[in-house]
């Protein structure tokens, strides 16, 4: 085991696979993968919105100011990432990381793809049921697609409630 994609969304949730994730690295003598999904906002407004013309067609919408908080998010998400992987370096981790833009559990697989990953881990609220239904579960969508091992990590109970900042670690 070579290499370990952790995607992260900026949640305690997500962190949490991340211990994990760095004794397996030093155990084994593998490099950690960080990747952070922001979504596309003006395409999922866009796909809302297919009917009545599309976005552009929406009086109202502003499209600019939609590319505007996409941008900011962008760079939220590298400055995070960066902080993450530096924490990392620091403490003797090999350490790669990236910010992707799209759906997260099609971006994390990519990813994984891409990056020669062999494991992934992953954080999940453990929702079953309804709240499943509700959420989506982009941890479903990761285990069922990655073709690779995945080292789930479910947090304490305390911790389960928490929400992701941007539904990566669902």
């Amino acid at each position: 085991m070579r290499r370990i994609l952790v995607p992260l969304d900026g949640s305690d949730l997500a962190e949490a696979a991340l211990p994990h994730a760095k004794e397996l690295a030093s155990r084994l003598s593998s490099s950690i993968h960080l990747v952070r999904v922001v979504p596309l906002a003006r395409q999922l407004a866009a796909s809302s919105f297919a009917g009545s013309g599309g976005i552009d067609g929406m009086p109202g919408l502003d499209v600019k100011a939609i590319d505007e908080a996409v941008e900011a998010r962008l760079e939220e998400a590298m400055v995070y990432i960066e902080e993450q992987g530096k924490k990392l370096q620091q403490e003797g981790v090999s350490v790669e990381w990236e910010v992707r833009q799209g759906a997260a559990a099609e971006e994390i697989l990519k990813c994984a793809k891409n990056n020669d990953i062999d494991l992934i881990a992953i954080s999940t609220h453990g929702r079953s049921g309804l709240g499943r239904l509700v959420f989506g579960s982009v941890f479903d969508s990761v285990m069922r697609g990655a073709g690779i091992p995945v080292m789930v990590i479910k947090p304490p109970k305390a911790e389960a409630s928490d929400g992701p900042a941007d539904a990566t670690a669902e």
